[in-house]
């Protein structure tokens, strides 16, 4: 788990069993765990969106996906579709690629 999933699990405990909680106290601790690095990966994919221009600081992450361009599939598609050989260029002529 990492240090981010770490501090949301121990938030989670005291927000529900109080300020002296500790994980025995806990049914599901598997569960716990997969709330707590999902709650990470959300915060480290926000963080990844505003680095590339999406969003503002203080917005949602809902607020923030909304902003990304709904062709975004289609794009990487045709970015990443075959080529003929035809599309590509030719070097010039007495230089190396």
């Amino acid at each position: 788990m990492s240090k981010i999933a770490d501090i949301y699990r121990a938030e989670i405990l005291r927000a529900v069993l109080g300020p002296n909680a500790h994980a025995a106290k806990v049914d599901n601790p598997e569960r716990l765990r997969q709330i707590a690095e999902h709650l990470a990966d959300s915060e480290l994919a926000q963080s990844a969106l505003q680095a590339k221009g999406y969003g503002r600081g203080g917005r949602t992450f809902l607020e923030l996906t909304r902003e990304v361009p709904s062709y975004t599939p289609g794009m990487l598609a045709r970015m990443f579709a075959p080529r003929t050989p035809a599309q590509y260029p030719m070097p010039a002529a007495g230089r190396a690629p």
